[in-house]
């Protein structure tokens, strides 16, 4: 009767531990995912319409997470993408947004969005596509706790935004606009051929910096040319937004001292 009774205290015990665990996660509290602190992408549209069409799965753990996939995304979509043109639509969908259990220790989590653009009468139209994946390990922690899941959305929106900047300065630089509404690029994006990894960029020719007058006799004499001018490059957009990349200006070229200069034993004298 002794041994039971231990082993029953015991066990009541465990499950008053394992209950005030549970209730802790359950009362800790999160704050809400927030991205007002980053920069806001303007785009030439009156308007942004954020759709939730992402599949609810059925062993999804989305609905258990302080924050669910979905509402950080859209959470993203009002707080960045702002409407500062006065024609025109934009379509920001949900595609998927979920969290998984992956064995015993992890879980795995996966956002998909898509982002149309259309002007008045659809006659010119864009999109990008930007997807993320991520997979938590857990270890020895409970990897369906509220934190971990957490934890993981938290993750997973740091790599969508970054990705979907990327895609759009990619993709629809020719729809941004400053916070004003002035488009960033006039008359859509120009073209430039870029040149492969790791090669110099091409010098742009220019005069000599200074110029040598030698006459036979006489002592050698130097005048200062008026510094070379390199040509302006037209301007040009890079896919990725970055700014116009330029080519070094050549170093300046220096005649000798005076007196370097010999002129040739020969009758007939050149001028170098």
């Amino acid at each position: 009767m002794r041994v039971r009774y231990w082993t029953g205290l015991s066990a009541l015990v465990l499950s008053l531990g394992v209950a005030a665990c549970s209730d802790g996660d359950a009362d800790q509290t999160f704050p809400p995912l927030d991205y007002s602190y980053l920069s806001q992408i303007h785009l030439n549209v009156a308007s942004i319409d954020v759709q939730d069409e992402a599949p609810a799965a059925p062993d999804s753990l989305s609905a258990k997470a302080p924050v669910a996939p979905d509402q950080a995304l859209k959470a993203m979509a009002n707080q960045r993408l702002v409407a500062s043109g006065t024609s025109g639509k934009a379509d920001f969908i949900i595609k998927q947004a979920y969290l998984n259990r992956a064995g015993d220790n992890a879980v795995t989590g996966a956002m998909d969005v898509q982002l149309n653009v259309a002007d008045t009468g659809n006659q010119h139209t864009g999109f990008v596509h930007a997807r993320i994946t991520h997979k938590l390990d857990a270890g020895d922690r409970d990897p369906t706790s509220r934190k971990e899941l957490y934890t993981l959305t938290s993750q997973m929106m740091q790599d969508m935004n970054v990705e979907l900047e990327f895609q759009i300065r990619k993709k629809l630089l020719s729809w941004m606009t400053d916070a004003a509404g002035t488009p960033l690029v006039n008359g859509g994006i120009q073209q430039q051929t870029l040149r492969a990894p790791g090669t110099e960029p091409v010098a742009a020719p220019t005069t000599p910096a200074l110029s040598t007058e030698t006459t036979p006799g006489s002592a050698t004499s130097e005048k200062a040319a008026a510094p070379a001018v390199a040509p302006s490059a037209p301007d040009a957009i890079f896919p990725t937004g970055s700014d116009t990349e330029t080519a070094p200006a050549p170093a300046t070229q220096h005649s000798p001292q005076p007196g370097i200069l010999k002129l040739p034993s020969t009758d007939s004298t050149e001028t170098h």
